[in-house]
């Protein structure tokens, strides 16, 4: 897994349509375009892909219409993350039964008074039941707790499945804390705003949101880091960076509505995501990633005015 799931792994978004249900034609779209953009991996049914607000069998079906649809030309992790650890095996027996190349799983959540050893205790049980490699999901903000380096080097000596860690709000500086401290090989997946910096120094690539809607340029960046091509990287490391910050900024007043509004503005008909109300982007906000997308070519002026 550490030579196989690398560079741009995309978190795949699940798309709804208006009553709730699972959009599978347009999911299988998303999926095929992906593939077509040169993502190196998937990451299916995380944060962005809303896995943890579904049922276990909306879940499967997510899992089956992406790794279908991918037909192996690429890794699919499938997120299988789960309050407890019997609904985190059932969904990990699921997706491997269906060809998945791996699982994802963030910290068992709900219940953060948690102690590290039940924890790891969690982790093992899916460990011994499935039998693939695993791919933990460091979210703090979602777990509740921070499995900190000490903490991931103690859980991948006891979960020898265990391939590397998705830092949610992982720094470079943080990326080399975990790979300094636990049992190597260990794949570490950054922000996508520092990957020049980052992957010099052995991170294995990004798990980024706003990178599932501007994937090529992701994929273009992996390709010049690998390449040696220090100013095209560094030039689209910068164009990365102001995609991640006005994601960030608009996320903040208008939560997941920029993802919705982002994916039309690419061309896809999305008819409702996140799986909730959200607030709708103000004219400035809108027109702020409009303009953003035209400058870095990838909505044309034509695509502009037909969206005003």
């Amino acid at each position: 897994m550490m030579e196989q799931v690398r560079g741009i792994v995309v978190p795949s978004p699940t798309v709804f349509l208006e009553d709730g249900r699972v959009d599978e034609k347009l999911m299988r779209e998303l999926t095929d375009w992906f593939v077509a953009c040169g993502v190196h991996a998937f990451f299916v049914l995380g944060s962005y892909g809303q896995g943890p607000a579904m049922t276990p069998d909306e879940r499967k079906k997510v899992a089956e219409i992406v790794v279908h649809q991918v037909k192996r030309r690429v890794p699919v992790v499938v997120h299988v993350g789960a309050v407890d650890p019997f609904t985190a095996i059932d969904l990990g027996k699921h997706a491997k039964s269906i060809g998945a190349d791996a699982v994802g799983h963030v910290g068992p959540y709900y219940y953060a008074d948690r102690s590290e050893y039940e924890i790891i205790e969690h982790f093992k049980m899916v460990d011994r039941a499935l039998g693939m490699p695993i791919l933990v999901y460091n979210n703090p903000r979602y777990s509740g707790y921070n499995i900190h380096p000490a903490f991931m080097a103690r859980l991948v000596e006891a979960v020898p499945n265990i391939f590397g860690a998705k830092l949610a709000m992982g720094s470079v500086d943080e990326a080399m804390a975990y790979m300094k401290i636990v049992r190597a090989p260990f794949a570490s997946f950054a922000l996508a705003s520092n990957l020049v910096s980052a992957m010099s120094v052995g991170v294995a690539g990004t798990i980024s949101p706003p990178l599932a809607v501007t994937p090529e340029i992701g994929v273009e960046l992996i390709r010049a880091i690998d390449l040696g091509k220090v100013e095209e990287a560094l030039a689209l490391q910068k164009s990365v960076i102001r995609i991640h910050d006005i994601f960030l900024r608009l996320a903040g007043p208008f939560g997941r509505t920029i993802y919705c509004e982002a994916m039309r503005l690419r061309g896809f008909d999305v008819k409702m995501y996140p799986r909730w109300p959200s607030k709708p982007l103000n004219r400035e906000a809108y027109d702020a990633l409009k303009d953003l997308f035209v400058e870095l070519k990838i909505i044309s002026t034509v695509a502009k005015a037909k969206s005003a």
